[in-house]
């Protein structure tokens, strides 16, 4: 409770500005116009520096701009009423003092956000009719994630639009009371209750061991479910030809912290690709179009095949999930998604994305909590990925930009060549640039710094210092000379055909 004193103490003792700032924070405590508890999320530091939220509004937060609630819009307010600005008012005391003075407080922005992407989705669900529903089994594993599944939980049964499933959670030794509200729930769910935090790749993979359906489904206890979610994945996975999993649209829910309130709504997952790195490894992962608005745009908004899926919410039929051993229990939190994906993809068989399953993602709280050995496991999961896969990548996105496939890959094939005003080299980059490669000249000898983008460094000059150069380590180097040179990867005569021949040589010794 907030003295007088303490508003006396704040007004270094000036007793007519402490009774000032008490009867504001009774107005705007009666008008109920204040928001503790977004005031708190929205600027955490307040809650660390142990202040009354409203105190702290009332004496620095609005002259910081600060929002005292969601639905005050502040910007529009300071627009119509200019005078509050000039003249160091409190917005909240004018709006109060004024009888609102013709201002509508608007509903919550982001609320109304959320209503229109749910409304919206609505209108492209297929709403899949089934001769028979094929048993699910939906796989979810919890540490300690209790408010998780009450949210995930929360009219789960009428969401789904479907209604042959069963759940399976892994619990990973939970602390708080997860277990109980489990098997309070009127739903068919089988809990394993685990004595010990078991990786991702094994709780999902003995669950799978006892589950029945035909199908499974991978689902993150992070998740809150829209309407039609199951419904469109199982009607994409029976619609499709030769499907090995069938992902979903991914958005970040509504965040109240200033930090991260920008990318509130926004798409956290529509299907993985990849682009090089030189640290601290060579292929990294991305989201592809990640944090975009653009929910429904014409490159989102329609189901395509990728080369892997977000496990965070995954359909895959149990036999061939089976059929290639499950995911990889040499990983513990990281990366095992895209492994099963590239597994997947080896076999044989398709992953589909199908932006009309839309779910809500408010990341995981399954993982390590310790920093240190989140970040030693990360590492981990990097190397052994990267000793895994990389020559089966470095063939894939290759192919993929040669071939303007952009399938693995947005980027396009980076050529750098060493240049000194040569006609022959000239000629060389305008027909590259014609078949629609990024190129690049380079016109000093005694430049060694390639970068990370580049795919193939061309010389036709011997005394450029090859061995020095600064690049990724699976840089393709090309010498054009009559003379061989085995610091090179491919050497070349000089001749006019030098571009088909470069690129079968490629083809013979990287893509065959």
């Amino acid at each position: 409770m907030v003295s007088f004193k303490d508003f006396l103490i704040k007004s270094k003792f000036n007793v007519q500005k402490a009774k000032i700032y008490q009867q504001s924070y009774d107005k705007i405590l009666h008008s109920g116009l204040f928001d503790k508890n977004y005031y708190l999320k929205a600027y955490p530091h307040i809650k660390e520096d142990g202040m009354d939220p409203l105190v702290h509004y009332l004496f620095y937060g609005y002259r910081e701009n600060k929002l005292p609630s969601p639905s005050f819009n502040l910007k529009r307010y300071l627009q119509e009423y200019p005078e509050i600005e000039s003249k160091k008012l409190n917005p909240l005391i004018h709006y109060i003092d004024n009888g609102h003075s013709g201002f509508t407080i608007d509903e919550n922005p982001f609320e109304l956000r959320k209503e229109k992407i749910l409304d919206t989705n609505k209108l492209f669900l297929s709403n899949y009719e089934f001769e028979s529903e094929p048993l699910v089994s939906i796989i979810i594993l919890n540490r300690n994630g209790l408010g998780h599944l009450q949210r995930l939980f929360e009219d789960f049964d009428a969401k789904t639009n479907y209604s042959n499933y069963e759940i399976i959670v892994v619990d990973n030794a939970s602390c708080d009371e997860s277990v109980e509200y489990l098997h309070s729930l009127d739903l068919d769910i089988n809990v394993i209750e685990n004595s010990e935090n078991v990786s991702f790749s094994k709780g999902n993979n003995d669950a799978a061991k006892i589950a029945n359906g035909e199908y499974l489904l991978l689902l993150n206890n992070d998740i809150e479910p829209t309407y039609g979610w199951l419904n469109e994945l199982v009607g994409c996975m029976l619609n499709n030809e030769n499907v090995g999993s069938v992902g979903a649209k991914l958005l970040f829910p509504y965040y109240e912290d200033i930090e991260n309130q920008g990318k509130s709504y926004s798409i956290q997952h529509a299907g993985v690709k990849f682009r090089e790195e030189r640290t601290p490894y060579i292929y990294g992962p991305y989201h592809e179009h990640m944090y975009s608005t653009l929910l429904f745009s014409k490159d989102v908004n329609h189901q395509k095949e990728v080369i892997s899926n977000t496990a965070a919410c995954l359909l895959v039929k149990k036999d061939i999930y089976f059929e290639v051993e499950g995911l990889d229990e040499n990983y513990f939190y990281g990366y095992e998604d895209i492994d099963f994906a590239f597994k997947l993809f080896k076999a044989g068989y398709k992953s589909i994305f199908n932006p009309f399953a839309l779910l809500f993602h408010h990341e995981s709280a399954t993982r390590i909590e310790d920093e240190d050995k989140k970040n030693q496991l990360n590492y981990k999961n990097i190397m052994y990925f990267f000793n895994k896969w990389k020559e089966f990548i470095f063939k894939e996105m290759l192919k993929d930009k040669i071939n303007h496939n952009r399938f693995f890959t947005n980027k396009k094939l980076d050529i750098s060549i060493i240049s000194q005003n040569d006609e022959f080299i000239s000629e060389m980059a305008r027909d590259f640039n014609r078949n629609g490669f990024n190129v690049k000249l380079i016109p000093d000898i005694d430049n060694l710094e390639i970068g990370e983008d580049c795919d193939i460094l061309i010389s036709n000059n011997k005394d450029y210092n090859i061995d020095k150069i600064i690049s990724r380590l699976n840089l393709i180097k090309v010498l054009i000379s009559d003379n061989d040179d085995e610091r090179y990867d491919i050497c070349l005569d000089m001749k006019d055909n030098y571009a088909d021949e470069l690129f079968n040589l490629i083809d013979l010794k990287y893509l065959g």
